[in-house]
């Protein structure tokens, strides 16, 4: 279910500047009541209450209160509580303090803490707080942190430490909070030219990050994303920490970007920087979601924004007739694509299908019998879209064929090879002919991927490989179609009850996993549909040449301590 903001309250910290302003105006467009607080001095409320009337929003409530005091946090939820608010509905954690570390000789204590208690404990500390005073936790928590712990910036250790601590409590409180149906993530961002960041890297470091303008990342952007996270689309997305870069921390590197810094430079000389190329024009929520004097039939919400992404769009889908690709051809139709299923002969119910779209109120289906490790298959169905719309929107490849292993002495050149053809190659090779037949790349490509790369599935040999390749396909695609207008990015899901899931790991295997996990373990084929809906709405294009879990924050408690904790429950 699609989440409806209007009068829903979103509570955002450091509300008032920046990222955590230009979420407060993203929500508000959608008609949500927005809370914000700032710290002594640092909110100029008039250009506020004039920025939200611009977008149509509800008046916010802004409200002085320093995240680090208890005092503070006390008065802010009773003006909330004074002023009649019975629910927080959303909490934004943006609160982040910039103390610059000096090296390893002026590394303090208090230093730390005080980091920590500025940038990592609220987050704690207010859903607690919220859960207190109100009886409940906001539907979605989510933390605004950056790649700090992974990357090394100049003065960025304490800063870094708080975002490490930051996104651990992000996944112990996923799994805290599972019961109560909090979605709990993380949502790392890197080079977003706001105020702190110029604070806390300076001039020259700033100077250097605009000669690689692709990369950056803007506040509305941002603020786009943290929507979609807290949608209803994204429901299935818990305990984990998004990167948001464009792409940009795969490529982070000497040999790639040194290229670029070294261009035309003797070296022999000091280092010159190549003039930069143009500034990207990145689209704005308020470039998706419609503007106050538009029509009236262009409502306000989440449903009518993917209305307008979508309509009307070709969508295609491999192995869509079945499983987790037929829920994406259902989820796309919902809002107006004209999606095109493929499978293999003899593997389609088309008049169940067909009914199924009708019921759901979307377009019929174009199904068509499709080899996917067939060059002529591919071609023609290239040819058929290009005939009836003249552009792909959306390619999912969902096809995953290949050898299930019994023991590893049955494993073989040739199955590998074969796995590969259907499982992996597509996912180039859809993309290669859509662009030489229809003239141009989709705008969005989506993989189906699984848990099998990183986490031991009995007989899965070939089909974690295959898996592997089309990760690692996504991330260099990304960068090496970085000029072109493509968001490239893979699904994995923990298991889903399809067929396949079946065939594989054999009948037993789904009511095991629900004895010892409940139902939860499971996500279910509508889950991976509305996640790739998201990625190809409009709202979440900054997020590129990534791999994102979808396993509701089980994958963190996935262990024998959860059983040893748990013991009495299964009679252990």
């Amino acid at each position: 279910m699609l989440y409806d903001f209007q009068d829903k309250v979103v509570l955002i910290t450091g509300g008032t500047k920046g990222i955590g302003r230009a979420c407060a105006l993203a929500f508000a467009r959608l008609g949500a009541k927005c809370w914000l607080t700032h710290r002594w001095g640092s909110a100029d409320e008039q250009e506020l209450f004039a920025a939200f009337t611009e977008v149509g929003g509800h008046a916010p409530q802004i409200v002085e209160a320093d995240a680090s005091k208890k005092g503070d946090t006390k008065a802010l939820i009773s003006k909330m509580r004074e002023a009649g608010v019975e629910r927080v509905d959303v909490f934004i954690n943006n609160v982040a303090m910039v103390v610059r570390g000096d090296g390893f000789d002026a590394h303090g204590k208090r230093a730390l803490i005080k980091s920590l208690e500025y940038s990592a404990w609220p987050f704690v500390d207010y859903l607690n707080k919220i859960n207190a005073a109100f009886g409940s936790y906001p539907a979605y928590a989510l933390a605004m942190s950056s790649d700090g712990p992974d990357q090394h910036y100049p003065h960025y250790d304490y800063v870094a430490v708080a975002k490490a601590v930051l996104e651990t409590f992000v996944r112990y409180m996923s799994t805290h909070l599972r019961e109560h149906d909090v979605k709990v993530n993380a949502l790392r961002t890197r080079q977003v030219p706001t105020e702190s960041y110029a604070q806390i890297f300076g001039e020259q470091n700033t100077g250097i990050a605009e000669r690689f303008a692709e990369f950056a990342v803007t506040p509305e952007e941002v603020a786009a994303t943290a929507l979609a996270m807290c949608s209803g689309l994204f429901d299935s997305y818990s305990g984990q920490v998004l990167q948001l870069d464009r792409g940009a921390a795969f490529v982070d590197n000497i040999m790639t970007m040194g290229q670029r810094l070294l261009a035309g430079a003797d070296p022999s000389e000091a280092l010159t920087v190549s003039d930069p190329p143009p500034k990207p024009v990145h689209a704005t929520v308020g470039d998706l979601v419609a503007a106050p004097d538009q029509a009236k039939d262009q409502p306000h919400s989440v449903a009518a924004t993917l209305r307008r992404a979508l309509e009307g769009k070709a969508v295609l889908i491999t192995g869509g007739t079945k499983g987790i690709g037929l829920a994406c051809g259902l989820a796309y139709g919902r809002q107006g694509a004209r999606t095109y299923l493929t499978h293999r002969w003899g593997s389609a119910d088309e008049g169940a299908i067909r009914a199924s779209f009708e019921q759901a109120g979307a377009p019929p289906p174009v199904i068509l019998e499709a080899d996917v490790s067939q060059d002529e298959d591919t071609e023609a169905l290239m040819q058929r879209i290009k005939d009836d719309v003249g552009a792909l929107e959306v390619l999912i490849t969902n096809v995953s064929f290949a050898h299930v292993s019994q023991t590893h002495d049955d494993l073989s050149f040739k199955g590998l090879k074969r796995s590969l053809e259907y499982s992996s190659w597509p996912f180039i090779g859809y993309m290669q002919h859509a662009k030489a037949i229809l003239g141009r790349l989709p705008r969005y490509a989506i993989g189906m991927s699984s848990r099998g790369p990183e986490y031991f599935l009995p007989g899965y040999d070939f089909v974690a490989a295959s898996k592997a390749v089309m990760e690692t396909f996504c991330r260099y695609l990304t960068s090496d179609l970085l000029e072109e207008d493509i968001r490239i990015n893979v699904l994995r899901a923990n298991p889903v009850e399809t067929e396949s899931l079946e065939s594989t790991f054999g009948p037993e295997f789904a009511p095991f996993c629900k004895k010892w996990y409940a139902d939860g373990f499971f996500i279910q084929p509508e889950e991976v549909a509305d996640a790739a809906v998201a990625l190809s709405s409009g709202l979440m294009d900054g997020v590129r040449g990534q791999v994102l879990l979808l396993d509701r924050g089980f994958g963190f408690s996935d262990n024998v301590v959860r059983l040893f904790t748990e013991r009495e429950r299964f009679g252990l």
